[in-house]
């Protein structure tokens, strides 16, 4: 087995801490800039055995981005994805899977505030060294929960 030196494990683990915070934040350019040209990432919800949504290259990433995290910032919706776990496995020099545990809360001020968990689950990702550093080429979400806002905040108005 090929291990993960200490600064490139510190590197990935940026990544993966760095795709909580582009989200949340709806940094698209952000969010698109932590993939591969190449990227693939497919979403697979409530035990699904085919992908409900297949993204495919950075620009497609970035405009993901801009439609659902520029939706959620129009109502005032607040995500947070928090990323406890990771396991990483060296494939090769370049080449990083991982295996990351999530847990992703909403929120809106105007309905209370209190952040409400609605997806748990885990990403399953293959991590490149590029010329650019680390970066997402294939990326696989297994979330379990809610993914409506409507179904916890009602119809929240589109400002």
């Amino acid at each position: 087995m090929i291990q993960i030196n200490s600064q490139d494990h510190q590197s990935i683990l940026e990544l993966i801490t760095n795709y909580s915070f582009a989200w949340d934040t709806a940094d698209t350019d952000g969010f698109a800039d932590l993939f591969t040209v190449d990227s693939v990432f497919k979403f697979y919800l409530n035990g699904e055995a085919e992908p409900s949504t297949v993204l495919e290259g950075r620009e497609a990433m970035r405009q993901a981005a801009i439609s659902r995290a520029g939706y959620f910032k129009r109502i005032g919706l607040i995500t947070k994805h928090f990323m406890p776990n990771t396991v990483l496995e060296s494939v090769d020099p370049t080449t990083v899977k991982a295996k990351t545990q999530a847990l992703i809360t909403w929120q809106i001020l105007d309905h209370g505030g209190i952040p409400t968990p609605v997806q748990a689950g885990y990403y399953l990702s293959v991590i490149m060294n590029t010329s650019d550093g680390w970066k997402f080429q294939q990326r696989e979400a297994f979330l379990n929960g809610v993914f409506q806002v409507k179904q916890i905040f009602g119809d929240p108005v589109d400002t």
